[in-house]
């Protein structure tokens, strides 16, 4: 063998040395951008589920505060018990009832509170303070022999319907965003 054959043999060998760690290095280094990208991906896919469940949850909160407000507002509206009934009438029913709205309210809060804006929770809570204040607005009929509701518990029982009236409106309309928006992305 001669040099020339030495050197052709030494650069073929070197040659095929260097093509093949290129080829062990180029994939040594695209299996390692891979699961660098895989697993930056991975974490991403995981914090996105994470979110996703904690909406979800906070979602189906909303919307059952928003039924259960909903359904204690109905349920204080009084049923027409005469053709000329008024809304002074309706008060007098709603006043004569404060104990058990202002329990009905507290435990809603109770419940729901979690959820709830704070202007939300104002407004629920200024209805209990007017359901709180209601209860003191009566005097006895002793000619009558009953209780009767006095112009202060009128205005309170108003102020108890016109505050859960904004407070299911502004409920009903966060609801309502959740479902249109999809949720922020980080």
């Amino acid at each position: 063998m001669g040099i020339y054959e030495i050197a052709m043999t030494a650069l073929g060998v070197g040659g095929f040395t260097g093509l093949t760690m290129s080829f062990v290095l180029k994939i040594f280094l695209e299996t390692g951008i891979k699961e660098s990208v895989g697993s930056v991906y991975k974490k991403q896919l995981e914090d996105h589920k994470f979110l996703l469940k904690n909406s979800e949850k906070v979602f189906q909160y909303k919307l059952d505060a928003s039924k259960s407000l909903y359904k204690i507002l109905r349920d204080i509206i009084p049923r027409r018990s005469h053709p000329d009934m008024d809304w002074d009438d309706a008060c007098e029913i709603i006043a004569s009832g404060f104990s058990s709205h202002e329990k009905a309210l507290n435990d809603f809060l109770c419940e729901y509170q979690s959820t709830l804006s704070d202007e939300i929770l104002k407004r629920v809570r200024g209805a209990i303070s007017a359901c709180s204040d209601g209860h003191f607005e009566f005097y006895w009929d002793s000619k009558q022999q009953e209780p009767v509701c006095t112009k202060t518990a009128r205005e309170k029982a108003t102020e108890l319907y016109d505050a859960l009236d904004v407070a299911v409106e502004m409920l009903r309309k966060e609801v309502h965003e959740m479902i249109s928006m999809p949720p922020p992305q980080r």
